[in-house]
């Protein structure tokens, strides 16, 4: 009887450890929440093609929206999590086009995720939603 309570309570404190584990890998970028909500044209900038990205205003240091495919759309505040309180932001690596770099602290981020790579951050870029609204409008917002 008290082998049998003694593994319910051992197992139970490992779903509780389990469950910790699981919630407190999520990480959220301490730049803070600003709303953003606009549409532009694919065909008024350069993600008209796969693999290109824009500069857009808005956030808190501007937007940079990457086109993966003909329908994923990535989008991040280009305020570093690292920095963003002294104006610094990211841009992307003109040699790979797919990594995001802030030069003042040398963090780095996937355009994929917005995680980082290397460098001093180690929480995300602040993610917004870019979706396709029709065949030549994009969503961008939170």
């Amino acid at each position: 009887m008290i082998s049998n309570l003694f593994q319910r309570l051992k197992f139970a404190g490992l779903v509780i450890c389990l469950a910790f584990l699981i919630t407190s890998c999520e990480q959220e970028t301490p730049v803070p929440y600003t709303p953003v909500d606009f549409t532009v044209s694919i065909y008024s900038n350069n993600l008209v093609h796969v693999g290109n990205y824009e500069y857009f205003s808005g956030g808190i240091r501007g937007i940079v929206v990457y086109r993966l495919d003909l329908t994923t759309f990535y989008a991040y505040d280009r305020a570093c999590p690292y920095d963003w309180e002294y104006g610094s932001y990211v841009e992307v690596d003109s040699v790979d086009n797919i990594t995001l770099i802030d030069y003042d602290c040398g963090s780095t981020f996937n355009i994929l995720n917005g995680y980082p790579m290397n460098g001093k951050a180690t929480q995300p870029l602040r993610s917004y939603n870019a979706v396709m609204v029709d065949n030549v409008n994009l969503r961008v917002y939170n």
